[in-house]
């Protein structure tokens, strides 16, 4: 499952700078992500009223519900130094709230571009299948894959031969690194984010992450490569095992 988690601006800062870890939904009622959410998703993290900031992984996740205001203060005192949420907000969220939803984040790094969605219309979470069909709403877009070679599991290269057209020209530079292209953002599933771009006369990304992300993954020979776009520039990237 994709979550989308809408944040204010001070706490999106607040993540970015490392300050906060632990994303706290204090509800009345068991709504999203109260145990709609598990270990190893992946959330992106969106303005309010703005664009997406970052995207991260939940490491843990704790759900409580029948919340008393002794329960929720509490709470405060144990984990708030990772919350960061104001004193006042809790005292007065208290009185009404009976769940609690606590997301440790890891991985969070910045982004400008995420899933593309319908209006939330106040919404602040949304849950999102982890399926390729969700990522885009054009059609020309669609997710293509890449099958992975002995060479490539060997050498940690990953070929874009036969695909060239599915990528922006401007992202596809030369030879050397003084010959690059415009970087294209590569989030790779349960892994970095990458910023690469493409070596035209050989027809593969210049970026050298593919060994280590192979290997965490067991990915073998004949597996492919799913490259779905969220954006003009950027990928969500994952693993498909070959039959």
């Amino acid at each position: 499952m994709i979550h989308i988690a809408v944040l204010l601006k001070p706490y999106l800062d607040l993540i970015l700078n490392g300050q906060k870890t632990i994303e706290c939904r204090l509800t009345r009622q068991a709504r999203p992500p109260f145990e709609k959410i598990e270990p190893g998703e992946r959330l992106y993290l969106k303005q309010s009223a703005g664009p997406y900031r970052a995207t991260a992984v939940a490491d843990h996740v704790l759900c409580e519900g029948g919340l008393t205001p002794k329960r929720i203060r509490q709470i405060v005192r144990d984990y708030n130094e990772w919350i960061c949420g104001p004193p006042e907000w809790f005292r007065e969220r208290a009185q009404y709230c009976r769940f609690i939803t606590l997301i440790w984040l890891r991985d969070v790094q910045p982004v400008d571009t995420g899933p593309r969605i319908r209006p939330l219309q106040g919404a602040a979470w949304m849950m999102l299948e982890d399926d390729p069909a969700w990522r885009c709403d054009r059609s020309h877009e669609q997710s293509f894959t890449i099958s992975i070679t002995a060479g490539n599991l060997k050498h940690g290269t990953l070929y874009t031969t036969g695909l060239m057209d599915r990528f922006p020209e401007a992202c596809q530079g030369g030879r050397t690194r003084a010959e690059a292209g415009r970087m294209l953002t590569l989030l790779l599933h349960d892994g970095p984010r990458v910023e690469t771009d493409i070596v035209a006369p050989r027809k593969l990304f210049r970026t050298r992450c593919w060994k280590s992300w192979f290997a965490k993954h067991d990915a073998r020979e004949g597996d492919h490569v799913i490259f779905t776009p969220i954006g003009e520039r950027a990928y969500q990237v994952g693993l498909i095992r070959g039959r």
